[in-house]
């Protein structure tokens, strides 16, 4: 049943994840699962609870990062309602521990659908952009400016909207959680989907490189990675001490030609 108190506890949540949306784009890093999971803990009356389940969040999106802008899972956003699942069902009876991997459950399947929204969210934007673009070709700075701030509100209903309607009916999460599992192609779908995203994010990546002039470097992080099997981390520090040896190489060529 759908109550007053409710209704303004959606309205909160909706306001506050749209506000943090649009400041996360400012640079903040106010946007990250732990974050979330951590202040829907406050509201629920369970840090520990809020600290768990954002930090399960935040190991789970570890995979995914926005390279070229690329749609990903929102983790944070999961990490909220997997927060106010776990805390129901403590209430009922349930273990912390079993209520949390229930929690984690459907943080990711909401996590998942959130890039539906994400799509749209991006996709809407472009008509401020177009908007913005005119105003620039006619000099009209103010109009320009209008249509850039105005081009936020679209970002923040893509986070607000979904997080209202799952609120209200947060009560019923179980029933959404069974659901979305007895969804067998769903499933099948979002994890497709899912796994695919990194790699767009990469090929975009790659894409503002210039491979043309660094193509050894990929080519010898691929053969390590492909065949040899060194993880991320240490690709990272043999890609650190590449860039070092280059940069110092071309330090040494330009003070020779002086």
């Amino acid at each position: 049943m759908i109550t007053g108190s409710t209704v303004m506890l959606a309205f909160f949540l909706a306001l506050l994840t749209g506000v943090l949306a649009v400041v996360s784009m400012l640079g903040f890093g106010m946007w990250a699962p732990l974050f979330n999971g951590f202040v829907a803990g406050i509201i629920v009356g369970d840090i520990n609870i809020g600290l768990q389940v954002g930090a399960i969040c935040g190991l789970f999106a570890l995979g995914f990062y926005t390279y070229g802008g690329a749609t990903i899972p929102d983790y944070s956003i999961g990490a909220i309602f997997g927060v106010f699942a776990a805390k129901l069902a403590t209430n009922i009876g349930v273990s912390s521990d079993a209520a949390v991997a229930q929690a984690t459950t459907l943080a990711t399947a909401i996590a998942l659908l959130m890039t539906l929204f994400d799509i749209l969210g991006r996709a809407s934007t472009t008509v401020f952009q177009h908007g913005g673009d005119a105003a620039l070709a006619k000099r009209n700075v103010a109009s320009f400016q209008r249509w850039h701030m105005a081009g936020t509100i679209p970002w923040g209903l893509s986070r607000a909207v979904p997080v209202f309607i799952g609120m209200l009916f947060i009560n019923q999460y179980q029933v959404v959680a069974e659901g979305i599992k007895n969804l067998e192609w769903l499933s099948r779908g979002l994890g497709v989907v899912g796994s695919a995203l990194p790699a767009v994010g990469f090929a975009l990546l790659l894409s503002y490189m210039d491979i043309g002039t660094y193509w050894p470097y990929m080519l010898v992080g691929y053969a390590l990675f492909a065949f040899m099997g060194v993880p991320v981390v240490g690709l990272a520090i043999i890609g650190a001490a590449a860039a070092g040896i280059y940069i110092k190489g071309k330090k040494e060529l330009s003070r020779g030609g002086n």
